[in-house]
């Protein structure tokens, strides 16, 4: 793992990544609220993917990258941005997971020309996906740090799927006062951002990929009758990439395939 210092709004920012050169085209990783880029690091084994650059970076707050203060969805699209130009990123193809699926929308639809092909894992799309995040807003930060933060992370440890019981471990790592800072904008965004009509316009490669036990949310009926590609990784919850790694990847690889 290595970090890069960023400076964003005149404060400096380590961020924690890490990179694994390849022939192929590049793919960057975006991970979820409370999440680190640990949860791609399986796709460094992947033998379908060995020949592709692969990068994964921690959000602020977030495993091991610094935090400044009052950070929010936008200002993460615009990190998330710097650390691209750090690297001469151009063309590349962009997965996000929950709220790096929100995060990664945002940034497809404002830098598309930088962006070849975007991957959703149950990334935000309406105000249902603010599971964590709606309750969070209802409480002051002092409320959340004495009773909210535990409370979330009891709900968590209480899941028997492999990518809850790694949460948890990530909770334990993660900035009370980032998770607190990053659900406000999230949850704003999820409810009154248009998001799933934001998706469906984006004028480049898409794919959708959602856990079996959440066959459930409401707008993948909607995806797939827009012509979005929408794929169900079965066995799994809301960290598919984990569940059920295996599969998982042959849908990222046959994806990037035809890209």
């Amino acid at each position: 793992m290595k970090k890069l210092e960023i400076t964003y709004r005149g404060k400096p920012l380590q961020i924690s990544y890490f990179l694994r050169r390849g022939r192929k085209e590049t793919v960057v990783y975006l991970h979820g609220l409370g999440c680190t880029k640990t949860d791609f690091l399986n796709a460094l084994q992947v033998e379908s993917l060995q020949a592709h650059t692969l990068i994964g970076l921690d959000f602020p707050g977030h495993g091991e990258s610094s935090y400044s203060e009052n950070l929010g969805m936008d200002d993460l699209v615009e990190i998330t941005n710097l650390f691209a130009e750090k690297f001469n990123l151009g063309h590349f193809t962009l997965i996000g997971h929950s709220m790096g699926g929100l995060v990664a929308l945002l940034y497809a639809e404002k830098y598309a020309e930088k962006v070849k092909a975007f991957i959703n894992i149950e990334g935000n799309l309406n105000a249902d996906d603010c599971f964590f995040s709606r309750e969070v807003i209802k409480h002051s930060y002092e409320d959340f740090l004495n009773h909210g933060f535990d409370k979330i992370k009891q709900v968590v440890a209480a899941k028997k799927n492999t990518g809850f019981q790694t949460y948890v471990n990530h909770l334990q790592k993660m900035n009370p006062q980032a998770y607190y800072d990053y659900c406000p904008s999230m949850t704003e965004y999820s409810t009154h951002g248009n998001l799933i009509n934001k998706f469906i316009e984006l004028k480049m490669p898409k794919l959708f990929i959602y856990g079996s036990e959440n066959e459930h949310l409401s707008y993948l009926e909607q995806l797939r009758d827009n012509g979005i590609q929408v794929a169900e990784i079965t066995g799994s919850n809301h960290w598919p990439m984990l569940d059920n790694p295996q599969e998982f990847y042959n849908v990222i690889s046959n994806f990037l395939n035809k890209v």
